[in-house]
């Protein structure tokens, strides 16, 4: 999915949502990237994983895969070929790199997704969730589509409310963060914000009805 917001200071934002995984995804943002010419690069991880993918470019190592993420990625590949770490993490960086641009994470660091993981998801949380991928594992997928399997994979994931707040809370920190980039980058005339599928349509309205060239003055305050 893809929208562009107009700022109130005369900006424009180019929001990406892409189905992480899907090689198909990585060449789509290539292209838009190219074409957009964004000042600024906005990625929904967390920006210690910025470096961490910097250091992937340079040497590639082995990456260990949970169970949920293997299940995740043999379902995916129904809908095309897939790859690790996700093309729409690795797309933003190599165009970064090449013209010299800024790039950065805005997903929870580390030690606050602990900590709000901590908060929330508790031991019969686990026990469902252990459950749930066994269910998982035999449950089968009617989407046609890239984006739907998506939508489904995260509505049965989500069941357990847990899971559920966290993800809740992530969604609130990659705007606040996003927002935070944006004001502090306001000699930037063109962003690119790159974002986890599952995100974009909340994202999305969140941007526009704070801070789009549509609204008052003092949204932005």
């Amino acid at each position: 999915m893809i929208d562009e917001i107009h700022m109130q200071n005369g900006s424009e934002l180019l929001v990406f949502g892409g189905v992480k995984g899907l090689i198909s995804e990585g060449n789509r943002l290539q292209d838009e990237l190219q074409s957009f010419r964004p000042e600024l690069i906005l990625v929904s991880i967390p920006e210690e994983s910025i470096e961490a993918l910097e250091k992937f470019m340079e040497e590639p190592y082995e990456i260990t895969l949970s169970d949920y993420e293997l299940i995740y990625g043999t379902v995916l590949s129904e809908y095309g070929e897939v790859m690790v770490p996700p093309p729409i993490y690795m797309e933003p960086i190599k165009y970064a790199r090449h013209f010299s641009v800024g790039v950065h994470g805005i997903d929870m660091e580390e030690e606050e997704y602990s900590k709000t993981y901590t908060e929330n998801v508790h031991a019969f949380d686990l026990v469902r969730h252990s459950v749930r991928k066994r269910l998982i594992m035999r449950h089968s997928f009617k989407s046609e589509t890239a984006e739907g399997f998506v939508e489904e994979w995260n509505l049965l994931i989500n069941k357990v409310r847990g899971l559920s707040k966290v993800d809740e809370q992530r969604l609130m920190s990659i705007e606040k963060n996003a927002a935070a980039y944006i004001q502090e980058n306001k000699d930037k005339k063109r962003i690119a914000i790159v974002l986890d599928y599952e995100f974009h349509k909340n994202f999305v309205a969140y941007m526009k009805e704070n801070f789009s060239a549509d609204q008052s003055p003092e949204a932005l305050e």
